[in-house]
């Protein structure tokens, strides 16, 4: 007998999730460091984890000390605890402030434009600029 080959998107899915240089745990603190009002249900599906998943790791941050869970009417809003120390030993030293800064999409650099380079001194020392060097003294009167 011959087996059904699986769908393309099945197979390059599993390739994508074999393995994740970050937990399951970090993606939800970070999103909930994105967003304190989410829902988990968007938690899961942004995570690509199921509803249950999400509400454990939920639990398990919470009872860690690393997020704080309100409940506003019908809702939770979530709050990070930045200034709760990493329980592993080799980032004790480490707060969870640092882990979310690491996970923050890195500013845009500025692009250099011809402006900028025009402004800037050349190797001899001397410059383009308006600033001129006076040698002269003021004698007091």
């Amino acid at each position: 007998m011959r087996r059904a080959q699986r769908p393309a998107a099945t197979v390059r899915r599993e390739e994508e999730r074999r393995w994740s240089l970050l937990t399951a745990h970090a993606e939800v603190l970070f999103c909930i460091a994105q967003n304190p009002d989410t829902r988990v249900r968007e938690i899961a599906a942004v995570v690509g984890i199921s509803e249950r998943g999400a509400h454990q790791i939920v639990a398990d941050l919470v009872d860690a000390g690393y997020v704080r869970r309100a409940r506003i009417g019908r809702r939770n809003h979530y709050a990070i605890e930045s200034r709760t120390a990493l329980k592993h030993a080799p980032v004790r030293h480490r707060r969870v402030a640092s882990i979310i800064a690491l996970l923050d999409p890195e500013p845009a650099r500025p692009a250099r434009t011809a402006k900028t380079r025009r402004t800037t001194r050349s190797r001899s020392g001397s410059s383009d600029g308006p600033i001129a060097k006076s040698s002269t003294k003021r004698r007091a009167a």
